[in-house]
């Protein structure tokens, strides 16, 4: 069962990649910094890092939940 949760990661995270220069109308677009110590980051990255973050998050407790309480 760890190698399915693992393909799935790994195929949730390129979809995330893809659809993150897809789904903006402008996916070059910086977001400014707010303090002195972040960067410049552009929306794509924004998109990617906190998308694949939610989705690896949810998936991983899935497979903890499931593998917690429904196969032992």
């Amino acid at each position: 069962m760890k190698k399915v949760f693992i393909i799935l990661a790994v195929i949730g995270v390129i979809i995330i990649s893809i659809l993150s220069f897809t789904i903006p109308e402008n996916p070059y677009e910086i977001i400014p910094s707010i303090t002195i110590l972040g960067f410049d980051k552009p929306l794509w990255l924004c998109i990617m890092v906190g998308g694949s973050f939610a989705y690896l998050l949810f998936l991983y407790c899935l497979y903890d939940f499931l593998d917690t309480k429904i196969l032992k």
